[in-house]
């Protein structure tokens, strides 16, 4: 299993959170951290920032060389696109 894909969304309405998200198979499984906090929040759902966030790390992810195609098609599959932003 490959570690997961992670970040500070600075942009949440609740202040900072730390953001994780791992595949499994055809799944994404996004984890939540508000600031403060010591539990993971597993059933939040991600913001349209945090898939565009996802988006580009993959896609920064991929142009380094790492394998991470099958991720980038499932994330692009979700109907998200770059293209959409602002």
């Amino acid at each position: 299993m490959r570690r997961p894909i992670g970040w500070i969304d600075k942009k949440w309405e609740g202040g900072k959170r730390e953001v994780r998200v791992s595949f499994h198979a055809e799944n994404i499984k996004w984890q939540f951290l508000p600031a403060g906090e010591v539990d993971w929040d597993y059933d939040s759902k991600p913001t349209e920032e945090n898939w565009l966030e996802l988006e580009e790390k993959i896609e920064n992810l991929c142009q380094r060389g790492h394998l991470f195609e099958k991720e980038l098609a499932l994330v692009k599959a979700r109907g998200v696109s770059k293209r959409k932003r602002g």
